[in-house]
């Protein structure tokens, strides 16, 4: 169960293509409710928890795919 200033590392792909083409690393800023606020973007963003994969202590994984490249 992620917490509180967890680092959670974001890997953002396209649909189709092979590997991702933007990676950044966030914070948890807050938990609860099946739900994480990530911190560490221009704003923060919230996701589901059953989305981050464990990294090791204190680290996540989150892939988030794209239908296209902004």
């Amino acid at each position: 169960m992620p917490q509180v200033n967890d680092t959670v590392h974001v890997r953002f792909s396209l649909r189709g293509m092979g590997g991702p083409f933007w990676q950044t690393n966030a914070v948890v800023a807050w938990v609860g409710q099946g739900e994480v606020l990530l911190d560490g973007f221009d704003r923060q963003v919230a996701a589901a928890i059953t989305e981050l994969k464990p990294a090791g202590a204190n680290r996540w994984t989150l892939d988030w795919e794209v239908r296209r490249r902004p």
